[in-house]
């Protein structure tokens, strides 16, 4: 498991920098639930919250930036932001070199093929992403 070392990071500093700045957000609204809030018109579109946290909302999903570093999540379909796909898991480490290095976009979805393969992974129902797998005993 050494070579997939890197792509297991990635993923954990995306899914962190995803529930994150969903949380900022819930919070700047007064929201338990960010896919809800925005539903209900509650959490508009796009805007700026205190703090200086940018979020636009598009499609199934929402970019949040902070002027530090950026993420683009596409909601599960149970509403959540702890999916994710080679696409946003490349663009993350393009956008937020810091976190570890560039990953072409090739790289990372044979390294996603690979944790699919060895069972860490695993394909949402009725989705384009992948969730951690959960671990008996973890």
């Amino acid at each position: 498991m050494q070579g997939d070392e890197w792509i297991l990071d990635l993923i954990e500093q995306y899914l962190e920098s995803a529930r994150s700045f969903s949380d900022r957000l819930c919070r700047a609204f007064g929201q338990k639930d960010l896919l809800s809030g925005r539903r209900s018109k509650v959490i508009p579109r796009k805007g700026i919250v205190p703090g200086g946290l940018e979020f636009d909302f598009h499609g199934i999903g929402c970019r949040f930036s902070d002027g530090s570093f950026s993420v683009d999540v596409d909601f599960t379909p149970e509403g959540k932001v702890s999916g994710f796909d080679s696409w946003r898991l490349h663009a993350f480490s393009a956008e937020n070199a810091s976190f570890g290095g560039v990953r072409s976009h090739e790289d990372v979805a044979v390294a996603l093929e690979n944790l699919l393969a060895q069972g860490l992974i695993e394909r949402l129902p009725g989705s384009h992403l992948y969730r951690l797998r959960a671990m008996d005993g973890a």
